[in-house]
């Protein structure tokens, strides 16, 4: 089967920032409204479950990815019993794995006081509200989830999205409802298993309707079972690293420091994500057509893709990075007052670690495509290790900034390593080397652009200045010099102003046909 790649990219790019636009939103509107009607105590609470049962989820860490990427030849080549062998085999273990979560998150129930230090809400049941956030972590196990393997399989992201965009607005919605009419936990609770069945319905009917032959049966044979699995081991250990980062720290702030610190540390850490998730939107928008021009074409021509995908990444989360050390303090004192604000220095922290986090990402794409996870399988096992062990004894010692660095050293110490599959096993061109010094370039660039646009606001707008004020001018400054500066120095090197020029022509040519 064909993919056209370009206007499944586009099409997915698009509802997919939509759907991340409202998942940046809502939950930031219901967060502020939980906060503000019960405590910070509730909003430190939900985080605390949600990263104990992402320890959980492990389980099923890259089974997904693993089924989607032996579906990138049969899909090509419209093998409708490969496929359909494949959704059998991915059904029945997404069975198995819901009951391992379920069951492992039950026995955990008894060690909920031991994860939290101080007090907790008076009037809240951990155990029964854990058990709630338990199920609502394992129905789509049991439902219609291993489906979506199909939309992605396709490169349509773009009807997940729109599905997930309605399930958000449902959710968020009635949450924000619930809370401001009743100020009831419990109820606030119970809506987000219901939100996740409606999601789980309106995936299965989306995929009945767009691949009605597709059905769970068959079987595949010892040698792709064999490779099956060989990649979901490599690709589930892979995955470990990345999962326990935000994971491993709330819990350990709640250990160490209590509920009310896990709502401040995740108050930055929203904010970071909701920057995150607009820039990891163009991961699954492009990830399809990667793993199909790898399929198709040499590995020389996507070497040149990567370079240019990886600049262009590397600019927009550079500026994403320079608006963050500008308009993070003022937007905390706005949302949340000063009662719940870290210091400049952990802010500053926040941002070099969204910023470390950016540089793999690119990376990680091809990776996945190319099928490397059973090749690099021990580095995130490292990282997780390494971010346990410094998390435990530098969260002892400093505290949240303490955790912070924990999450930095661990994945520099790995990153370099990390790296190199790429590099060794598909492009296999010697060109590491490049790659990381391209990757200090671009950090050395955002570094000066960020500061000197920091140091500058600084000076701008003064002490004295009303907050809304204070964010109107940083965020009209921050939208036009970052972007001019990362010009001006990108276009003194020869092979990123040919890019810049590059990406010109084609907004001019898009522009020029919607006319």
């Amino acid at each position: 089967m064909k993919i056209e790649r370009t206007k499944n990219a586009v099409r997915n790019t698009k509802w997919g920032l939509l759907q991340k636009l409202v998942n940046v939103l809502l939950p930031f509107l219901v967060r502020t409204v939980l906060i503000y009607t019960l405590s910070a105590q509730y909003a430190g609470l939900s985080s605390l479950f949600t990263s104990v049962l992402s320890i959980l989820s492990l389980t099923e860490l890259g089974f997904s990815q693993a089924i989607v990427y032996s579906m990138y030849k049969p899909v090509a080549e419209d093998d409708r019993d490969k496929i359909c062998a494949l959704l059998h085999v991915y059904r029945r273990a997404y069975r198995i794995i819901g009951s391992v979560i379920l069951g492992v998150g039950l026995i955990i129930l008894p060690l909920l006081p031991r994860l939290i230090h101080g007090d907790v809400p008076a009037d809240a049941n951990i155990y029964l509200l854990y058990t709630v956030y338990l199920i609502n972590n394992v129905i789509s196990y049991f439902l219609y989830g291993y489906k979506t393997s199909l939309l992605s399989a396709h490169q349509r992201e773009d009807v997940i999205s729109r599905n997930t965009l309605l399930y958000n607005i449902i959710l968020y919605g009635v949450q924000c409802a619930v809370l401001l009419l009743f100020r009831n936990y419990y109820i606030y609770t119970l809506v987000i298993p219901l939100a996740t069945v409606l999601l789980n319905l309106l995936n299965n009917q989306a995929v009945t309707r767009m691949f009605p032959d597709y059905k769970p049966a068959g079987t595949i044979d010892e040698e792709e079972k064999a490779i099956l699995k060989k990649n979901l081991v490599g690709l589930m250990i892979g995955k470990i690293g990345g999962a326990t980062r935000n994971t491993l720290d709330s819990i350990i702030v709640s250990m160490y420091l209590g509920l009310v610190a896990v709502a401040m540390y995740n108050n930055y850490f929203f904010v970071v994500n909701g920057v995150t998730v607009f820039l990891t939107v163009v991961n699954p928008a492009i990830s399809a057509g990667v793993g199909n021009k790898m399929a198709t074409e040499s590995p020389e021509r996507n070497y040149e893709d990567f370079v240019k995908f990886h600049f262009y990444y590397m600019w927009l989360a550079g500026w994403c990075c320079v608006c963050m050390m500008c308009l993070f303090q003022p937007f905390m004192r706005l949302w949340m007052g000063e009662s719940m604000m870290f210091s400049e220095g952990i802010m500053l922290l926040f941002c070099y670690y969204f910023l470390m986090m950016k540089q793999g990402d690119i990376n990680a794409v091809y990776y996945q495509a190319a099928g490397l996870w059973w090749h690099g399988r021990y580095k995130s096992l490292a990282e997780a290790a390494i971010n346990l062990v410094l998390n435990l004894l530098l969260g002892k010692l400093y505290g949240v900034p303490g955790i912070i660095l924990a999450t930095i050293i661990s994945f520099t110490c790995v990153y370099f390593y990390g790296s190199q599959f790429v590099f060794t096993h598909y492009f296999k061109n010697g060109k590491l080397t490049s790659f990381y010094l391209d990757n200090l370039y671009y950090m050395a660039v955002t570094a000066l652009v960020g500061f000197g646009t920091y140091f500058l606001l600084e000076r701008l707008t003064g002490a004295r200045w009303d907050v809304r004020a204070v964010l109107a001018v940083r965020l009209a400054v921050c939208a036009v010099l970052p972007n001019a500066l990362f010009f001006a120095i990108y276009g003194m090197r020869k092979r990123n102003r040919a890019y810049v020029k590059q990406a010109f022509r084609m907004l001019r040519r898009r522009a020029a046909d919607k006319l």
